[in-house]
């Protein structure tokens, strides 16, 4: 799976590609359990790439969520693309996680939080 992971000042972004399956659930879930447990703070998946999310993804994704909360930090989710979208809005997960339109409105919305 090619998913960078880089520092924009105190954010953590975390970038995935292409189609986010069964088969790459593992890797993700690993991925994101070890930048959340290196004590960052701010986490910011930049969906861009992401031409497809199932439901063995949805859950990792989820699943950091509530990690991250239990340790003290906060996942954000900025430009999904119009499909994958409509899947977090069907699964009514968008109501539940934060999605942003942009990039800049995501990072914005970290120096927003007190």
């Amino acid at each position: 799976m090619d998913c960078p992971v880089h520092t924009l000042g105190s954010i953590h972004i975390v970038a995935p590609g292409g189609e986010l399956d069964v088969a790459i659930a593992p890797q993700l879930r690993e991925l994101l359990k070890q930048v959340i447990e290196t004590g960052a703070k701010k986490i910011l998946v930049d969906m861009r790439g992401v031409l497809f999310i199932d439901s063995s993804c949805l859950g990792v994704l989820v699943n950091a969520h509530k990690l991250a909360l239990s340790k003290g930090a906060v996942v954000k989710f900025a430009e999904p693309n119009e499909q994958v979208r409509k899947i977090f809005e069907l699964t009514r997960i968008d109501k539940h996680l934060a999605f942003y339109p942009s990039m800049e409105d995501a990072v914005i919305s970290f120096s927003e939080q007190a």
